[in-house]
């Protein structure tokens, strides 16, 4: 995530907005979004981008994106380019963490 906050003007250049979304209580987002940055080597303070609850009804965009993974309650970690229109243009799913800014940032540039 500090990728996506350290390069937010980048995305931003390439007309690009970040929504992060999780299924996590409107309580757990805030105290999550304080937190971030409180570290003394971040450059980047809060979370310049928009930060969504999807928690209730429990899951139901990721469910429709159908990235919900029902046995654990939360969303699989993923990524989504969606174009101005509302159409998807890329997306995948990762198993261990998403990728960096700049593999996206790339990806972008590209499409």
């Amino acid at each position: 995530m500090r990728g996506f906050r350290a390069n937010y003007a980048d995305f931003k250049a390439a007309n690009t907005e970040i929504v992060e979304i999780s299924c996590d209580s409107l309580a757990v987002q805030r105290a999550w979004t304080t937190s971030i940055g409180e570290d003394e080597d971040d450059e980047v303070e809060g979370v310049p981008f928009p930060v969504a609850s999807d928690f209730w009804p429990h899951g139901q965009v990721t469910k429709t994106y159908d990235v919900f993974n029902d046995e654990q309650g939360n969303a699989r970690r993923s990524v989504f380019i969606i174009d101005p229109e509302g159409m998807i243009r890329w997306s995948n799913v990762y198993v261990d963490s998403i990728p960096a800014s700049g593999e996206l940032l790339h990806k972008i540039e590209n499409l």
